[in-house]
């Protein structure tokens, strides 16, 4: 009886084992041991927010304007200022990344981009994003 037991137990194992190399979970998350909500990542920002603030510096991202009108640059510093972590730069980068290359497609010029925080007199740096651009690096 105690061999068949310990049989058991070691069967559940593997079979646990299996079932979270084939669903790539933890087993934290099999047994409910799941972020708090203060651990989850949550975006300052969204694609909304990215498109409403950077709307009036299309003169300037399609070279059709040699600088940012005041509203472009009152959106930039709008979205710096709510850029707090490394990660919120990831998102931003993302997100403009998507906005752009979708609203402005063949019009956009990405050497624009970087030149938005000199221009606009903001401490951050804007990459130029292309499809190829990898925002995580």
């Amino acid at each position: 009886m105690c061999a068949s037991l310990k049989f058991l137990a070691i069967l559940i194992c593997i079979t646990l084992v299996s079932i979270v190399s084939a669903n790539r979970e933890s087993i934290g998350t099999l047994l409910g041991n799941r972020p708090s909500p203060s651990e989850r990542y949550v975006s300052p920002f969204g694609w909304d927010d990215v498109l409403a603030s950077l709307s009036t510096c299309k003169p300037f991202f399609t070279c059709k304007a040699p600088d940012p009108l005041p509203k472009c640059c009152a959106g930039a510093k709008y979205l710096v200022e709510k850029t707090k972590t490394k990660r919120d730069e990831q998102e931003l980068c993302e997100l403009l990344k998507s906005t752009l290359l979708q609203h402005l497609p063949g019009e956009y010029d990405p050497k624009r981009l970087p030149l938005l925080g000199e221009k606009c007199h903001i401490n951050f740096y804007f990459p130029p994003v292309t499809n190829d651009t990898n925002c995580y690096n």
